[in-house]
């Protein structure tokens, strides 16, 4: 994406961060189909009424609901959501205004198919979610697109010295998180689904290695980016170290990565 003038680091961040409120352990590249392949596979269920304008407030965000979801913010955030991914080097071929146009997107199922997802195992939800996004991409704004892999920077998360520090969940269903200004209070989280959420805070696709499985429950506090001084929270790498018995080391590997053929500006409705 060399000679695209972006965002600032910090307000993608923010729209990277907006992708991942959702406590699954899915990733849409699970099922990665060949590098020809040009157009999403077919979603079980589809939206029934979709509206997109123009969004000049620059007010960010990302609701799923029941029945739908409502995103503001440039095409990036929708596209992240789409594929599940949360770098940009993981998208390639996108033009300037992908982020510089923001947009309100509003989606919603009928009521029949709403009732029919929510009845699915919410990893499968989850991936429905993203091949609906998917639809309504190649739909509304001619998305083109296929996959390819890249040698890239990574980060290889594994156990450090002296073992973990999380405590193993009672249950392995109903996992939850919140996440706010360098706090994570996790219950019941897989270690893949928090995987997704430090690679949009430490800046590199990581790769879990822990080998560790089911859900987690554990709280991690770090000093973010653009911290005061003053803050005493420790950097996040630190702090998954002392706190969570967890380590980054910084590797190289293969990395999935989007690359957009064809993509167009949508008629506003």
């Amino acid at each position: 994406m060399t000679g695209l003038t972006l965002p600032p680091a910090r307000v993608r961040d923010k729209f990277l961060r907006l992708v991942f409120f959702v406590a699954v352990s899915a990733c849409a590249f699970a099922q990665a189909p060949t590098p020809q392949q040009q157009n999403p596979p077919a979603p079980r269920f589809s939206y029934d009424v979709v509206t997109i304008k123009p969004d000049n407030t620059s007010n960010g965000y990302w609701r799923n609901t029941a029945d739908g979801i409502s995103v503001s913010g440039p095409l990036t955030s929708a596209i992240y959501g789409a594929f599940g991914v949360f770098m940009e080097n993981q998208v390639a071929g996108l033009p300037p205004w992908a982020y510089s146009d923001h947009f309100a997107i509003e989606a919603k199922m009928d009521p029949e198919t709403a009732a029919a997802l929510l009845k699915l195992p919410p990893t499968e939800q989850w991936r429905q979610r993203t091949l609906m996004l998917q639809a309504m991409l190649a739909d509304r704004f001619a998305l083109k697109f296929h996959r390819t892999t890249k040698e890239l920077p990574v980060y290889e998360l594994t156990i450090a010295k002296g073992g973990i520090r999380m405590k193993k969940s009672a249950t392995e269903t109903g996992g939850h998180a919140a996440y706010w200004n360098g706090k994570i209070e996790a219950s019941s989280i897989s270690i893949a689904s928090f995987v997704m959420n430090l690679e949009s805070r430490v800046g590199r696709v990581v790769v879990d290695k822990t080998g560790l499985e089911g859900g987690y429950d554990f709280t991690l506090e770090w000093a973010p980016d653009g911290a005061d001084a003053s803050d005493p929270r420790p950097s996040i790498f630190t702090a998954l170290e002392e706190q969570l018995g967890l380590k980054l080391e910084p590797s190289r590997g293969p990395v999935d990565v989007i690359v957009v053929d064809h993509i167009e500006r949508p008629t506003a409705n």
